[in-house]
């Protein structure tokens, strides 16, 4: 399968627009990523610490991989320990010191659940071919996805930078993804662990697709912002708004609370897909290309006018089973 191109090929300054990619998985540790890395594109380590690594001056840029919990890669639980006036750091137990021990009884217990996570650096949308090199190592590495236990909630997340940062833009890309979001979960086979058992993905509300699909919408970027914010206070959506936000808006996103350290952006951050990296059919190709779906609603803002005028009433007239009845209609509108 080919990566689909986007319709709007290039950023407001003519550049190729370009994506970035996080893949999450289980049963292939830090040592053996950067090997992978290493063995398909160069490149030097430098370790943050021993659950944190980065992969630098490889031929696509810098990757980063580290197991994707803060208790570990940035040490969570050390306050606990200096409230016991405990030098973890220094008290030696046996050849390894009472922190290393500690690393050791968490990763056991935690690598189980937690997943491992390799940070693709921004690549031309057009060179996305090269990644799938790594998905393939990944897979040949007995790498576990998605798909391998019922509670892997792991995903794929896509970051795609805009092609402009009009308000205008970024609302009709917000507006194309409510709009596909039922047939999305369709068509990328959305696990069940990652819809339902956990709140990674947690759908947008009613209330704001209600806000946001309405045509009479039209706000400027301080209020497209605070809109969204006020809804949607928290990083769990499947396309996560907040490190654009914060690139547009620093001051403005960092007086908000309870949503963490945001890493400013200028890309949408989409996580939607699962990461099926154990199944030796899946490829990168097909999430992206999903993707491409809502590039290409997103700017056709008739369309969109219209879609929207259609999805407001049947939500309004349809007391259950709203989402097989707007994905049927959808299917129609994509075909």
């Amino acid at each position: 399968m080919s990566f689909k191109p986007l319709p709007i090929e290039k950023n407001s300054e003519g550049e190729v627009r370009t994506v970035g990619f996080e893949l999450e998985f289980a049963n292939v540790g830090i040592t053996e990523c950067i090997d992978i890395v290493q063995q398909l594109y160069g490149g030097e380590v430098q370790w943050e610490n021993r659950f944190s690594a980065k992969v630098v001056k490889t031929r696509l840029g810098d990757f980063s991989v580290e197991i994707d919990l803060k208790l570990l890669t940035e040490k969570q639980y050390k306050p606990f320990f200096e409230k016991l006036n405990l030098d973890i750091e220094h008290t030696k137990l046996g050849q390894e010191t009472l922190e290393e021990k500690i690393d050791d009884a968490l990763e056991s217990v935690i690598k189980k659940v937690i997943p491992y996570e390799i940070g693709v650096p921004p690549l031309p949308f057009n060179q996305l071919e090269q990644l799938e090199q790594l998905r393939q190592a990944l897979y040949e590495h007995q790498a576990k996805g998605t798909e391998a236990f019922i509670t892997n909630a792991f995903g794929t997340h896509i970051n795609v930078e805009l092609p402009d940062t009009e308000p205008a833009t970024i609302l009709r890309y917000i507006r194309a993804f409510l709009l596909l979001y039922p047939w999305l979960l369709e068509a990328g086979a959305t696990d069940f662990a990652r819809k339902n058992l956990t709140s990674f993905i947690n759908p947008f509300p009613a209330e704001y697709n209600a806000l946001v699909l309405n045509p009479s919408y039209a706000p400027n970027l301080e209020q497209l912002i605070e809109d969204y914010h006020q809804y949607n206070p928290d990083r769990n959506r499947p396309l996560d708004m907040y490190p654009l936000f914060a690139f547009l808006r620093k001051e403005q996103v960092n007086a908000f609370t309870n949503l963490g350290s945001v890493k400013a952006r200028k890309t949408f951050h989409y996580r939607l897909p699962n990461s099926c990296v154990s199944d030796p059919d899946w490829t990168l190709a097909q999430e992206w290309n999903n993707w491409v779906v809502i590039e290409e609603l997103a700017n056709q803002p008739e369309r969109i006018t219209e879609m929207s005028r259609e999805y407001l009433q049947l939500k309004k007239n349809t007391l259950m089973g709203f989402e097989t009845k707007w994905c049927k209609q959808t299917e129609q509108w994509l075909t």
